[in-house]
């Protein structure tokens, strides 16, 4: 077995994992009451990884990009890196250009 946390059990049994939630009674009842947290779809977006200056960006609203595309080049501490897209998609907006600083988090581009 193997605890993730927030009483969240990984257990294995013959080869297949289970995940298993273990609370008091107290707790448990109180769990029911609170709201499920969306996932968000990370595809569509492209974030700054760490705070840095945008040396490039390659795409303006309407382009079409491919799966693995590079949409910006981002300079975090004396190193360029390459931010591609996760899927084909069409460019919604683009939120910095050229030169702008980005902190980490920011979104660069938007995909539809």
């Amino acid at each position: 077995s193997k605890r993730i946390g927030a009483g969240l059990y990984k257990l294995r049994f013959f080869g297949t994992v289970y995940e298993v939630r273990v609370l008091e009674q107290f707790a448990s009842e109180m769990s029911k009451l609170m709201p499920v947290k969306q996932e968000v779809d990370m595809s569509s977006l492209i974030l700054a990884p760490m705070p840095g200056v945008l040396k490039s960006v390659a795409v303006k609203p309407g382009d079409m990009v491919a799966e693995g595309q590079e949409v910006c080049i981002l300079e975090a501490m004396k190193m360029q890196n390459s931010m591609t897209s996760a899927r084909v998609a069409k460019v919604k907006k683009v939120n910095f250009q050229q030169g702008q600083t980005v902190d980490e988090g920011d979104v660069i581009v938007e995909f539809e």
